[in-house]
């Protein structure tokens, strides 16, 4: 088993044992932790269309843990500032000339890539740390990841509850196409559009 796959195993420990609790336990820890949501909201789903949880509940707690995990990264950007931030695990994949570039891109587009940011695999990380080292306004960073946070967490849960009764297909579907299909589309777009704004270089 792979450390990726035990980390997922034992996050659907958590939410079995603790519930809602541990459902945004999860979600805070997938900030620092290589916990794909990708796989474990839809999992969720499955328990909810079993009659295990409910998604009126999932979602928003979910939705707590992932705004927590995110605030942290933004607290850590703005108190520590850029040295702070390269000092974060390396699996988060925060190097000097990405950070750089994000916060390119930030200063122009700050909003949206906030609030998109948090429907992309392995931007959802990365968009906080420019927003605190940029000092984007606290309020309005926890109201716009909140609300592309909830969209996620609710569009994965909606995935688990459609697919319910061909689970291996929620796994494959989600741990396959989710990276290719959601990065090309939607930071394809973000990304371009920043860049025209900011003209900002996009070799190494």
């Amino acid at each position: 088993m792979s450390v990726v796959d035990g980390l997922i195993a034992g996050a659907g420990s958590v939410v079995e044992a603790a519930g809602y609790a541990g459902l945004a336990l999860v979600m805070l820890a997938e900030t620092v932790l290589p916990i794909p949501s990708e796989v474990v909201l839809p999992l969720v789903g499955l328990q909810i269309t079993a009659g295990q949880m409910l998604f009126w509940a999932a979602a928003p707690a979910a939705t707590v843990g992932s705004v927590l995990g995110a605030w942290m990264l933004y607290a850590l950007g703005r108190l520590g500032g850029r040295p702070m931030a390269l000092r974060l695990p390396r699996f988060l994949g925060i190097t000097e000339k990405r950070l750089a570039r994000t916060e390119s891109w930030f200063s122009r587009r700050g909003d949206l890539i906030v609030l998109l940011g948090r429907l992309v695999p392995g931007v959802r990380c990365l968009v906080s740390i420019p927003a605190g080292t940029l000092r984007m306004p606290v309020r309005r960073f926890l109201v716009l990841t909140a609300l592309g946070s909830l969209a996620w967490n609710s569009a994965l849960l909606g995935l688990g509850m459609w697919l319910a009764d061909r689970w291996e297909t929620v796994l494959g579907a989600v741990s396959s196409a989710t990276p290719y299909a959601m990065a090309a589309i939607a930071v394809g777009g973000l990304l371009t559009l920043a860049l025209r704004s900011t003209r900002c270089p996009t070799r190494d």
